[in-house]
């Protein structure tokens, strides 16, 4: 009988140091969620307060260079002479 308790108890601790482990092993891994949480929430407010109104003023700057360009070498009285030559013979 002495025999078959041996083994039961060593499976028993075995049993208890693994799940020793597995807990520790949680607590770290909840330990490293939480910090991704926050440092996923302060990306999101780096990406919205600079990177989104950055973007914002590049693309106007884009859009205001690429029709400075389309417009340059452009006749404005002839445009707007042929935008009411347009306007009349659809009247």
């Amino acid at each position: 009988m002495s025999d078959t308790a041996a083994p039961k108890e060593s499976y028993i601790d075995e049993a208890k140091r693994r799940i020793a482990h597995l807990s520790y092993k949680l607590e770290q891994s909840d330990a490293r969620v939480r910090k991704l949480e926050y440092d996923n929430a302060e990306l999101q407010r780096w990406a919205n307060d600079i990177c989104l109104k950055k973007l914002q003023e590049l693309s106007d700057e884009m859009a205001t260079r690429y029709n400075q360009k389309k417009y340059r070498n452009r006749n404005w009285r002839q445009e707007l002479s042929r935008t009411r030559e347009d306007t009349d013979t659809q009247h």
